[in-house]
């Protein structure tokens, strides 16, 4: 297949970007007469103004809230959140229109202590001694002294391995409910309209407005202010892989291996294309090369990768 954004015809490419952006608001009659002249110039121009409209079309049909199917399927579906092309290209022109959960809220990270960018993430030596990470585009606010050691998960997500410090609790305390434990090892990650625990070893306690729990080592729980989803079985080490610098997937779909890799990156990754949405692979990745990774999953799925200003196809 002719790769349509390769370097002979980049600029036009660019061209047709940089119409797609002046069109998506409210064009003045000079611009939409110096548009049709632009298509007119020849059938490459026109061409490049239909790729750069499907390539739009592909974006506008993901949806920003979209999760991993497998963690929320005993969870209410979050409402569908279509991009309109105005919304896409003239919200900013930024990563805050394209990136959707890159972008932390002022309320989650003004008054946070650490916090990460997409694509950081930061080891924090805790001074109880246990040690927390933060995963990419993540707050954590802390209240550490003699009658409490506490962590406030404002977003993203974060890991914790908790030392033994007496009869003191850990706790942890976010949007959804409170962690407690005195030796474990877990994460948690607030995405979308729900939080997920994922417990390494050791015990944690969760108390929510919508029950308690008791997870040990690789249980997993999804929930909400309201819902308590199943507890579930999983590889918790590979679940956490992040830590380490690695991402793991095993027999996922392609589709949700994008949403994974849009939380690292500033802009979407779309998958074009029923066969490679549902693509399933198996691979271990590493997160300190975000170009390369995007290319090996690429390669992996025997597809191509285009790569545009705050916007990855895989097709």
């Amino acid at each position: 297949m002719p790769d349509r954004f390769r370097s002979r015809n980049s600029v036009v490419d660019d061209e047709a970007i940089d119409w797609l952006v002046r069109l998506g608001g409210t064009p003045s009659a000079d611009e939409r007469q110096a548009f049709s002249q632009w298509c007119a110039r020849s059938p490459a121009h026109r061409q490049a103004w239909h790729q750069a409209e499907s390539l739009l079309q592909a974006v506008a049909d993901t949806e920003l809230a979209r999760e991993h199917k497998q963690l929320v399927r005993v969870l209410a579906a979050s409402p569908a959140r279509g991009i309109s092309r105005r919304g896409l290209l003239l919200g900013g022109v930024s990563a805050a229109a394209l990136a959707g959960a890159g972008v932390l809220g002022l309320s989650g990270t003004v008054l946070a202590d650490q916090r990460t960018a997409p694509g950081q993430r930061l080891q924090l030596a805790l001074p109880d001694g246990s040690r927390a990470w933060l995963n990419t585009a993540s707050a954590v606010s802390m209240q550490f002294g003699a009658r409490q050691r506490q962590l406030a998960l404002d977003a993203g997500e974060l890991f914790v391995e908790v030392a033994a410090a007496g009869p003191l609790p850990f706790t942890v305390n976010a949007r959804d409910g409170q962690l407690r434990s005195r030796d474990a090892r877990f994460s948690l990650h607030q995405r979308g309209g729900h939080s997920v625990l994922t417990v390494l070893s050791g015990v944690v306690e969760l108390s929510a407005i919508a029950g308690t729990m008791t997870l040990a080592a690789n249980q997993r729980l999804v929930f909400n202010n309201s819902v308590l989803g199943l507890l579930e079985s999983v590889d918790a080490a590979a679940a956490t892989a992040w830590i380490r610098g690695k991402l793991i997937f095993n027999q996922q779909a392609l589709q949700d291996i994008a949403l994974e890799l849009e939380r690292y990156l500033r802009g979407r990754v779309v998958v074009v294309g029923d066969r490679l949405q549902q693509l399933r692979l198996s691979g271990v990745f590493a997160l300190d090369d975000l170009p390369a990774l995007l290319r090996a999953v690429a390669t992996l799925a025997d597809a191509e990768l285009v790569n545009l200003p705050l916007l990855h196809v895989i097709r």
